[in-house]
């Protein structure tokens, strides 16, 4: 990709974290080669093919298919994808980190022994392409390529005492010449509707053309487990040279003008990211011969499409010259992160650990464009486990292969990931299949995308909006129906059934029982678009399951913490104190109770178990007296919340959509606390009422009465029906985490428009005619206060 592309992307997402509210003018997408790269970099290319000695690639490759499109489109027939049903969620002992390891080796062992399924009676992830269909696009299995190599050296593990135990067999990595396989024009998907905006156009236009086929994945197949899919081995590696790079190595100018330069550029938040591919990672003039350097990578993934990738070594080893490795997700619509020396991530400091400190504390980072944007190739699946979690499978192969990553076992390297929001949601996308993955660190995630755009039923406009801009502004290439979808909602609070479909498609939600990764969910309790619901279902599914689960709410994530302060010390200590425990087996490395809350205050409580049992007696509030407020858009109603200004340029976009006292409301006082208590989890809203008009929904918020500040910033959707008739409804709320003193108290209020769900075709008038709510309290023996960090 050439600079101006880079600027231009640039540009993009400053209007889109600048402006936040922008409107999406156009439903068009840009159309790209789905399979190839979506750059070319300056510079000669390696490529290698990363092979565990353990497996021969001349005896298990079959002859390459010339048919079939592998770029994402591509649907297997039932047989060739994993069951898609609930699971049912069955009771586990905790497992402790000895206890996952072992439980894992034991799995590999079972799987290494088990026989190989033939070609024409496929298992449940067999190596065959199916055809596709137009509805839904679905994951590709791509058959083996047949490759021709130098004959792999094999190592066979030594016998060792159990006191000392052998270090794991390397795969060993052999070169060969990049394949490529025919793509066929077999893009079945719906055709884009018919509006389309200029805007749109550009950026169709801004994209760079590329005839590139995609590069052989080489041989897929170890074993295949009946609940997933094979996990990768041969995995096609090309090494990345930036245009640019050369100027660091110049004599004396390289080593003292340009290189300090480029750390620099580095170290500023995001310019870093964005001029990586050109300016490539500063060089270590001054480590020791052989030393590891941070370099990138295009990885081949299971159908064809390359992923960019960065390595960046620890500044840590053992005896062996090895570390253990961390991946990095990145935030929608952002690069994979490259700030080398950054103790704090460069968007979000107080919600993620930064590269900088995890490399001192002994861990290789790998970071990584996503599938569908920036310098990867393919389409954008919004975190599938069957594209995106492939992907990271892929990564973790070639991983493997690497002399200076620590291995758990043969093609199995010591893995934890950490990201935010977008690099939260890869993390359980990934652990679904792919049980090598000692740890993983989801922070802001979601548990079901139907649920968070679309509420029951309710649009959640705000940050629909918001994510498009991001979406449009730095082209990048979602699966067709994501923009169409969203824009459809946004402007007239529709939505297709099998956009739905789609979004289920490609979500993880029925899948989360089948993790077996110890997982340490972080949520905001500000959160406006994945609330704490989104890692309630989360956590209740993984521990129901018996998967170890630790739960932390703090304040942040996609809101702004308005009513206290955060310094992002709580998420990196249990982040490292995580990672620690299950990736480095270090059983100093304590991890603390289950569940970790702050209430407002910013007060620090725990609790030896998730979900906290609400024992205490609720506080409960009730009116009887009808009032009748209007449907007016924007005027009277909830937000924005002008304290969000305070909060930065970055807290301002993610604040804009939170909620706020409203005038055009039917208020409900709760009688004040009379001991100090503590609010946590859903509260519950009874509603009688009757009305006319074409709303669909109402919008119910708490308000602290000393604050004026909204539980949360949170408002939630209230399905009604407004045909004349009298209503009863009861309806759980989003979950807070609030502590009241004696005396103080809170306020329910109906309100009929909030600034995440605003839109301009709901009109009418509801008479409430009586609400009720009933606030979950906490039992005093039940709540623990605890240090921050």
């Amino acid at each position: 990709m050439g600079a101006g592309s880079f600027v231009g992307r640039v540009g993009g997402l400053a209007v889109a974290l600048g402006i936040g509210a922008a409107v999406v003018a156009g439903a068009g997408v840009a159309v790209a080669d789905e399979g190839g790269s979506a750059d070319s970099a300056s510079g000669s290319a390696q490529t290698s093919t990363s092979s565990p000695a353990s497996t021969s690639t001349a005896s298990e490759t079959t002859p390459a298919k010339q048919a079939a499109d592998t770029s994402d489109d591509e649907k297997p027939d039932a047989g060739t994808r994993p069951a898609r049903t609930r699971h049912k969620l069955f009771d586990k002992p905790a497992k402790t980190a000895k206890a996952d390891k072992a439980e894992k080796a034991a799995k590999a062992e079972e799987t290494e022994k088990a026989p190989k399924a033939e070609a024409d009676e496929p298992a449940a992830a067999p190596d065959t392409v199916a055809a596709p269909e137009a509805a839904v696009e679905t994951p590709a299995v791509v058959e083996k390529l047949a490759v021709v190599t130098e004959p792999a050296v094999v190592t066979e593990p030594v016998a060792a005492e159990e006191d000392e135990p052998a270090p794991p067999v390397r795969a060993t990595a052999t070169l060969f010449h990049r394949l490529t396989a025919a793509k066929a024009d077999t893009d079945d998907d719906p055709a884009l509707p018919a509006l389309a905006s200029l805007v749109m156009s550009v950026v169709t236009a801004g994209r760079e053309a590329t005839n590139e086929t995609p590069t052989s994945v080489g041989d897929l197949t170890t074993t295949s487990r009946p609940d997933g899919y094979p996990i990768p081995t041969g995995v096609t590696v090309e090494e990345v040279h930036p245009p640019l790079l050369w100027l660091q190595n110049i004599p004396v100018v390289g080593t003292f003008i340009v290189t300090p330069i480029v750390s620099a550029l580095h170290a500023i938040p995001l310019v870093g990211d964005f001029l990586q591919p050109i300016i490539g990672f500063p060089i270590d003039h001054f480590a020791p011969p052989g030393a590891p350097q941070a370099k990138s990578y295009r990885v081949t993934s299971f159908d064809g499409t390359e992923i960019f990738v960065n390595f960046m070594p620890s500044l840590v080893y053992d005896e062996n010259g090895q570390a253990p490795t961390v991946l990095d997700g990145p935030g929608l619509g952002l690069p994979g992160p490259t700030t080398l020396n950054l103790r704090y991530d460069s968007l979000l400091p107080h919600d993620v650990i930064g590269i900088g400190l995890l490399r001192e504390q002994g861990y290789n980072v790998v970071s990584w464009d996503p599938r569908g944007e920036w310098r990867s190739g393919g389409r954008m699946q919004l975190q599938s486990p069957d594209f995106e979690g492939r992907d990271i499978s892929s990564i973790i192969s070639w991983l493997a292969t690497r002399p200076d990553v620590a291995l758990d076992g043969v093609n199995d390297p010591k893995i934890g990931m950490v990201g935010a929001s977008y690099g939260g949601g890869i993390q359980l996308a990934s652990a679904v299949y792919d049980h090598r993955i000692d740890a993983i660190v989801p922070t802001i995630a979601w548990n079901s995308l139907t649920d968070v755009l679309f509420p029951r039923e309710a649009v959640r406009s705000g940050w629909a909006t918001l994510l498009s801009s991001v979406l449009v502004l730095t082209l990048s290439r979602p699966n067709e129906r994501i923009l169409p979808a969203a824009i459809r909602g946004i402007l007239f609070g529709t939505v297709d059934p099998a956009d739905v479909d789609l979004l289920n498609d490609r979500g993880y939600a029925d899948r989360i029982g089948l993790i077996t990764t110890p997982t340490l969910l972080f949520q905001g309790t500000v959160d406006t678009l994945f609330t704490l619901d989104q890692a309630d279902a989360n956590a209740k599914a993984l521990i129901a399951a018996g998967t170890t689960t630790k739960v932390v709410w703090y304040c942040g994530g996609h809101g702004a913490c308005v009513s206290t302060r955060n310094d992002g010390q709580v998420v990196i200590d249990r982040t490292l104190a995580w990672l620690d425990h299950y990736v480095k087996d270090d059983p100093d490395a304590l991890t603390g109770p289950q569940f970790e809350w702050t209430d407002q205050n910013g007060q620090w409580y725990s609790s030896d178990t998730y979900p906290v049992a609400t024992t205490g007696t609720p506080l409960t509030g009730e009116r009887t007296d009808p009032k009748t407020i209007p449907f007016v858009p924007f005027i009277g109603g909830s937000g924005p919340q002008p304290r969000v200004i305070f909060s930065g340029l970055l807290g301002i976009v993610l604040g804009l959509p939170s909620a706020a006292p409203a005038l055009n409301a039917v208020n409900l006082e709760v009688p004040a606390a009379t001991e100090v208590t503590h609010i946590v989890g859903a509260p519950e809203l009874t509603l009688t009422y009757s009305g006319t008009g074409t709303a669909k929904h109402v919008y119910a918020q708490i308000v602290d009465d000393k604050t004026h500040l909204v539980l949360g910033n949170q408002a939630t959707p209230i399905p009604v029906t407004l045909d004349g008739q009298t209503h009863t409804v009861t309806y759980s709320l989003e979950q807070v985490a609030h502590t009241l003193q004696p005396g103080q108290t809170v306020t329910v209020q109906i309100v009929t428009s909030t600034i995440d769900f605003l839109n301009f075709y709901s009109w009418g008038r509801i008479n409430v005619e009586g609400m009720s709510v009933s606030l979950p309290t906490l039992a005093a023996n039940a709540v623990q206060e605890t240090v921050a960090a």
